[in-house]
């Protein structure tokens, strides 16, 4: 257990779901944000996810396998095809990447394109008695 831990190839694949996972929510989210000189189209969003993974998995396959998301890493772990270690790290990488990724969009970004982030959330409509 310890061999693998203590290896420089390991702490790289680490480090590579780190900064893949924190530039993929950067710039996802970025691209989603309601710009006041310009609102993005589905299309635009759609392409900046889709080339913003694209390129990571290009430039940090080698590394890491690329996971990106946690239940890529998990699906790798049901199919026996990383270990259960390296997995935990992984997804604990993922995951602190991702709020870090967020905590720097919210810190470039102005007050008023802020909002909640590009933040999904249910709207309930309810029709009026017009």
């Amino acid at each position: 257990m310890c061999k693998e831990i203590c290896t420089m190839a390991f702490l790289r694949a680490i480090m590579a779901e780190f900064l893949a996972t924190m530039i993929f929510v950067f710039f996802g989210l970025g691209s989603a944000l309601k710009w006041p000189s310009a609102l993005p189209s589905i299309l635009q969003i759609s392409l900046a996810f889709g080339l913003a993974i694209g390129t990571l998995i290009q430039m940090f396959g080698h590394v890491s396998g690329a996971h990106i998301n946690p239940a890529v890493t998990i699906a790798f772990l049901v199919g026996n095809h990383i270990s259960f270690l390296r997995s935990l790290f992984y997804v604990v990488a993922q995951l602190v990447g991702a709020i870090t990724g967020a905590g720097i969009l919210y810190l470039v970004t102005p007050i008023n394109t802020r909002g909640n982030l590009a933040v999904n959330a249910v709207s309930l409509f309810l029709p009026t008695d017009d």
